[in-house]
């Protein structure tokens, strides 16, 4: 099915689908705020434990106080006292609560300090956690009830639960909540991507894929713009503005428009007509090719239905066979001489719906059970994981640095855009696999010369040298992350390519639940997790040498034209 052909014939950038992909990328910062959030709700603030008075009525007299020292520390009390030209002084656990400063964050609300530190950390793994749920089970339903309804859907429980997120009192409520936010946020982004590169053909997704990963860089920093503006008020208003942010997820039904290629994937044609003529209204162009190209795709499907299923004529059976590898050299009473002379046969029918032209129905397993398919997705799967990991611990690891916290903040997350104008360069010039093998061995080669310097010297020369190698390994990073995210649709077919991108986001979301680690190794061995991170790039810069190219091809369609292409690929090695 050339549905880029159908695309093309309506305007590459055609405003339709350009105001479509605007429409989507105004989606994307409340999309970006479900795990980095933290950072502003949940930091802790300058805090010291409370006097312990009914501890000092009980165990002091009076007068044993008169001369006392109170040291009010963090997570205790020091009481220093003299009796009889004796000093004695006594360590009180902070147990009568803590004195905080500034706004309250979810830290001060709940005392989530010294032993209790970790339940804050725990807050943001569990919102991992849903995001990688959400990239298992919304994608799956996204294949198979479309990317319009998936998306909003998610999109409106995403933006309430930010909502009651922002009022909820108990601690227990607020997790389930970030965990709900992850799992809504992530089914949104993810169908809202896939629904992102099925607008536009071939020629069109690298660009499409750079101008959305700028828009993410941009949404991700806007967080730092919206904290700053709140910062003299409760954690709950940037959660309630972040929920208030996707307000216009209401209106999204009428907004959003599905996926034409998933509509003519699975049969839906009237559908795919309205698309086709409310496209060709807005972007001023004639429909009638795409109209043609439509009907003529529905009419091989009807006919191959007929033609496969011959059984009565050996004669016929072998003119069919040859006739319906191609109909695009057939003309109309061809094919009805061809539908004339055939009879339906049941039983081959319900074995190869795909020859037939009836809708492909694929699930998760299908992944599994082709050797092809399942080697190309593993090793996509482990570059997804090594992504993840390096790009999550950098910014972790960053997050130390001195300095304003929020300008902190808004400069780790604009540093990727540079990156993105490298990518928009090489992408269509040398091809995506030769994209992403720069981009990892720009990380690699950086990422293990920082955790050198780091290990060989501690000098102001060296430690400024080691940082900007960092740097240089982040930038190579999130170059890569764009790349692989448009690569990974690009090689499953269009029943696929959502559940495709739901399970290598879940190797991703695995990677992010281990990568808050990375600073607390940090703090043991300081060069150990530039080597993790360089050493894992340079092993997905080999392993990307196994995968297929996909630039310029179009996106596959059907299970048969990925194996054919996955094995025209080995033939050529």
């Amino acid at each position: 099915m050339d549905v880029d052909g159908i695309l093309r014939s309506l305007g590459k950038f055609g405003r339709y689908q350009v105001l479509q992909y605007a429409y989507h990328l105004f989606c994307l910062p409340s999309l970006t705020y479900p795990v980095l959030i933290y950072v502003f709700i949940g930091y802790i603030p300058d805090f010291r434990c409370k006097v312990p008075i009914e501890h000092i009525d009980e165990n002091y007299k009076p007068g044993e106080m008169r001369n006392a020292t109170i040291i009010q520390q963090q997570c205790d009390v020091i009481i220093s006292t003299n009796k009889s030209g004796i000093a004695y002084e006594e360590k009180v656990p902070c147990r009568h609560g803590y004195e905080y400063s500034g706004p309250e964050t979810t830290a001060s609300e709940w005392n989530l300090v010294c032993g209790s530190e970790s339940l804050g950390s725990l807050t943001t793994s569990v919102a991992v956690i849903g995001q990688m749920v959400g990239s298992g089970l919304f994608p799956a339903l996204a294949d198979k009830y479309g990317r319009q309804l998936i998306c909003y859907t998610n999109f409106i429980a995403m933006s309430l639960c930010y909502v009651i997120a922002s009022v909820v009192p108990w601690f227990s409520a607020f997790v389930i909540l970030r965990f709900l936010i992850g799992a809504f946020g992530q089914g949104a982004s993810l169908t809202l991507a896939t629904l992102s590169l099925e607008i536009f053909p071939a020629e069109s997704r690298g660009f499409v894929v750079s101008l959305g990963s700028i828009a993410w860089a941009l949404s991700i920093s806007s967080l730092s713009l919206v904290a700053f503006l709140l910062r003299h008020v409760s954690w709950r208003y940037t959660m309630l503005a972040s929920g208030l942010i996707g307000i216009h997820s209401l209106a999204t039904r009428w907004i959003l428009q599905e996926s034409p290629r998933w509509l003519i994937a699975n049969g839906k044609y009237e559908e795919a007509r309205g698309w086709i003529q409310r496209a060709a209204k807005w972007n001023k162009k004639d429909a009638t090719n795409a109209l043609a190209d439509l009907e003529l795709m529905m009419t091989r499907n009807e006919t191959e239905i007929i033609v496969t299923n011959d059984t009565s004529s050996p004669k016929i059976d072998d003119f069919t066979r040859e006739t319906s590898t191609d109909f695009k050299d057939l003309g109309p009473e061809s094919e009805r001489l061809v539908c004339n002379n055939t009879n339906l046969n049941h039983e081959q029918q319900s074995k190869d719906p795909v020859s037939q032209g009836q809708e492909e129905r694929l699930s998760i397993l299908d992944i599994f059970r082709h050797r092809h398919l399942f080697m190309v997705s593993l090793i996509i799967w482990i570059v997804w994981f090594v992504n993840s990991l390096t790009y999550y611990g950098l910014f972790l690891t960053s997050g130390t640095m001195s300095g304003n916290m929020y300008l902190n903040y808004f400069l780790n997350g604009i540093v990727e855009v540079p990156s993105v104008f490298l990518y928009v360069f090489t992408i269509n010039r040398y091809g995506r696999r030769k994209t992403c093998v720069m981009f990892h061995a720009i990380a690699g080669i950086s990422l293990c010369g920082s955790a050198l310097l780091m290990y060989a010297a501690d000098t102001p020369l060296s430690n400024g040298l080691a940082l900007a190698l960092s740097f240089a390994g982040k930038f190579g990073i999130s170059g890569s992350f764009t790349t692989i995210f448009l690569y990974t649709p690009e090689v499953y077919p269009t029943n696929l390519r959502a559940v495709g991108m739901g399970m290598a986001s879940v190797a991703g979301r695995i990677a992010g639940m281990i990568s808050p680690y990375a600073s607390l190794f940090g703090t043991y061995i300081q060069w150990g997790p530039g080597v993790v991170f360089g050493s894992l790039s340079v092993l997905v810069t080999i392993l990307f040498l196994w995968l297929p190219e996909t630039t310029g091809k179009e996106l596959p369609n059907t299970l048969d034209d990925v194996k054919m292409f996955l094995v025209a690929k080995d033939d050529k090695k």
